[in-house]
This record gives structure tokens, sequence and C-alpha cells, in this order.
């Protein structure tokens, strides 16, 4: 019953294992950015909006406020929600920049135990030197992937953040004039 049940992971272990073990890091490192993505996404899609009407009701109790009061009480609360939806940006960012590196690396302990093959059998035979050959590419390979479609996910979401930005100031600015 468990066979069944592990399946469909066979593959990726078995990726793992012609990547080596620079490819465990790899993923788990995908996995958190992915986590930390997932949750940016559906934090700027749904509680943004309340942080955004939260500030709102900030400012409409201030409104009564001496006009320099409360263009620094506008300013202060403009900052506030880009920095609450800017929460985590500067990790997911350092995470896709940590993936080509970590691959190069694998890059670098496939390249060794190529040479390793190569120092043990002489002049190094094609179908010996396959497996590190796989190990040197195929970590490469992966992080590029995850840094790419990170990299497209953070666009995203800097857009969607962008834009619930750039709206709630548009709402804030015509406060005091209405």
């Amino acid at each position: 019953m468990f066979y069944y049940l592990f399946l469909p992971f066979e593959s990726i272990f078995n990726y793992i294992e012609r990547g080596g073990p620079v490819l465990f890091v790899l993923f788990i490192v995908a996995i958190g950015m992915w986590c930390l993505l997932i949750e940016r996404y559906f934090f700027i899609r749904g509680e943004m909006n309340a942080v955004i009407s939260n500030s709102i009701e900030k400012l409409k109790a201030h409104i009564t406020l001496h006009d320099w009061l409360f263009k620094q009480v506008l300013k202060s609360e403009k900052s506030s929600v880009a920095m609450i939806g800017n929460t985590n940006f500067r990790l997911i960012k350092g995470l896709i920049a940590l993936c080509p590196l970590l691959g190069l690396l694998g890059t670098v302990t496939g390249m060794i135990s190529v040479f390793d093959v190569m120092a043990y059998t002489g002049t190094g035979s094609p179908r010996a030197m396959a497996s590190g050959v796989a190990k040197a590419t195929l970590p490469t390979m992966t992080g590029l992937i995850i840094s790419i479609s990170g990299l497209f996910a953070i666009t995203y979401l800097e857009k969607l953040l962008n834009d619930k930005v750039t709206e709630h100031k548009s709402s804030v600015d015509t406060l005091k004039h209405a």
C-alpha cells in the first residue's frame, strides 16, 4: 500500500540521486522560496485590502488635524502600507539569487567526481565519467529553472503590490480634498 503512495516521488528521488546532494539542498531552498511566494500572493490578494482599509480609517480619524500634521500622518500611512506589503520580498529575492549559486556548487562537486574517476581509471572512459557529468549539469540546470521561475513570480507579485499601493495612494490623496 505504501509503495503506491510513494511511487510518484520515486522519480524525484532518482533525480536527486543522479544530481548529487546539492540537488537536495536546492529542492529545500525551492520549497521555502515558493512557500514565501505563495504566502505573499495570498496576502496581497486578500489581507492587503484590509490593511489599506484600516489605513484609510486611521486617516479619516485624523482628517481634522492641521494640514502639516495631516500630511505627516499621510506620509506615515503610505510608507506603512508599502512596508507591510513588501515584507519578505528581500528574503525571496535572496533565495532566487542563491539558486544559481547552489547549482554552480553542484557543478563543482560533479566535476570533482569526474576528476576522481579520471584519476582512478587512468585515461578516463566515457561511461565512467558519464555519472560525474550528469552530477555536474543537473544541479546547474535545476538552479537556473528554480531561479527563473522565482523571478517571474516575484515580478508578478511586485506588480500586484505596486497596483495596490498606487490605489491606496490615490484614494488617500483625495481624502483631504474631499
